[in-house]
């Protein structure tokens, strides 16, 4: 038990990080030749992020320890509609859904007939992972200034894209996290994927978002989980 609610929370705790809003830092000397320099970057990810109020897509988590050439992979489909509310199921192997509800985190395991809660507020006092929820879709630009620092790590161009790959560094040397990256495609300014890395990259935490499709009515409905009959509900943070 105490390794799934490990692994769940870790889940939990990056998949929100996908369309942060960051601040702006580096001066206009932080530019790569033939593209944008980070304030450019940065200020057209900031007027995306605002833009958007629901994202739908699929998702692909990979976990790779890198000492021992190991890789565990669980691929899903995702629904965000701000603020904090979040629809995440993995089909099987993995037969796992996720809920946010705004208020707290459901995990839930039809094949164990169990699920998971945990209080969001309770979660982003006692688990730095869970705190993500705070820090992924809004959070405010001098949040992420205060907690980050940001820099322009590299530019690529794929075939008729450019991509730019942005790293955070925690301010923080206790952050569950040693180091982030995140992938942008120049025109969309939203990121597509995110790595995560811990333990000074011995552990390396993937999530990448394909077929992403933003503004889609949602109904709330979709937010709402209703425990089945039979189902054991498990508070692991009390």
């Amino acid at each position: 038990m105490e390794e799934s609610v490990y692994r769940n929370k870790l889940i939990l705790s990056i998949v929100l990080i996908s369309c942060i809003a960051f601040s702006q830092r580096n001066s206009l000397s932080d530019v790569v030749p033939a593209g944008k320099s980070l304030d450019e970057i940065l200020t057209a990810v900031e007027r995306a992020n605002n833009a958007f109020k629901t994202l739908k897509a699929d998702i692909t988590f990979t976990r790779t320890i890198t000492l021992l050439e190991s890789s565990e992979v669980s691929q899903g489909e995702m629904s965000y509609k701000k603020p904090k509310r979040l629809y995440l199921k993995f089909p099987p192997p993995r037969n796992e859904i996720n809920v946010v509800d705004g208020k707290y985190v459901w995990v839930y395991h039809p094949a164990e007939k169990q699920a998971e809660k945990y209080d969001m507020d309770r979660g982003k006092q006692s688990s730095q992972g869970l705190s993500f929820f705070e820090f992924g879709y809004g959070e405010s630009i001098p949040a992420v200034r205060r907690d980050y620092t940001i820099s322009l790590l590299e530019t690529k161009d794929e075939g008729e894209k450019r991509f730019y790959i942005l790293d955070l560094l925690p301010k923080n040397k206790k952050s569950q996290y040693s180091d982030i990256r995140l992938r942008v495609e120049e025109g969309f300014w939203l990121p597509d994927r995110i790595d995560l890395y811990e333990s000074d990259g011995e552990v390396i935490n993937s999530i990448e978002l394909k077929n992403i499709k933003l503004n889609k009515g949602m109904s709330d409905k979709l937010f709402i989980f209703d425990v089945p009959r039979g189902v054991e509900v498990i508070e692991p943070m009390k």
